[in-house]
């Protein structure tokens, strides 16, 4: 056997023991978190669907966000955990490309979502200016993590899992080079600034919990509806 596949299979081995306290830890405490992932996304799927059948077309909106961010929070944390756990730099290298792809889709999706349609729907709905304030410094804040990130995550995007300039070489000296800890902090960041935002989202979402609130807002995209079509 080769001595360079032998020399990795006891570095895998090694590591495996070595690490195997911090893997359960995580494990440990990465469990209670997917539960109540799962449990929020249940909820919130169900009242989205619900709203989404009365035609309240504020609440689906708000809805929509925040099960975005549940969904974008979970896959985050899937990858975390499965780096977390890989054994040798070749998996953490593979995880760490596709999370990069992730981080950089949603650093580029999220100030989209929380745009003039979101806000818009909030204020419908009857959002404080308390709730509103919030609202845009957790949007500032992710604009920041955009700004500061984008370049750092397009370059592994483009070179390794876009794979856009077609040239070998250069996409194995990128492996190489990619630190999966960087990308894994940058994932952090994102994600307590998710958790921020699933917070306010969620809150605001409260608002269509009321019976006055939901009818109001069925009747004005009734209204809306209609006049659209007139318009055709």
């Amino acid at each position: 056997m080769n001595s360079l596949v032998v020399g990795e299979q006891i570095r895998n081995w090694i590591e495996r023991i070595v690490f195997l306290p911090v893997r359960v830890r995580h494990r440990r405490r990465a469990r209670a978190k997917h539960k109540a992932r799962l449990d929020a996304l249940e909820t919130v799927r169900h009242r989205l669907d619900g709203v989404a059948r009365l035609n309240a077309r504020n609440a689906e909106t708000v809805f929509n966000v925040g099960m975005y961010v549940l969904l974008l929070d979970q896959d985050i944390a899937y990858f975390t955990d499965d780096l977390v756990c890989a054994i040798g730099d070749r998996r953490r290298a593979f995880l760490a490309k596709h999370e990069a792809v992730l981080l950089y889709e949603a650093g580029e999706d999220l100030p989209q979502l929380l745009g003039r349609e979101f806000r818009d729907a909030v204020k419908a709905l009857g959002a404080s200016p308390e709730q509103l304030s919030r609202l845009n410094a957790v949007s500032s804040e992710l604009n920041r993590f955009w700004q500061g990130h984008r370049e750092f995550l397009g370059t592994i995007r483009n070179a390794l899992a876009a794979h856009r300039d077609h040239d070998a070489l250069r996409y194995a000296d990128a492996l190489d080079t990619l630190n999966p800890l960087e990308v894994m902090a940058r994932a952090t960041e994102l994600s307590q600034l998710l958790e921020c935002l699933a917070g306010g989202v969620t809150e605001l979402a409260s608002l269509a919990a009321w019976p006055a609130a939901l009818i109001r807002d069925m009747v004005a995209s009734r209204k809306k509806g209609l006049s659209n079509r007139a318009d055709r």
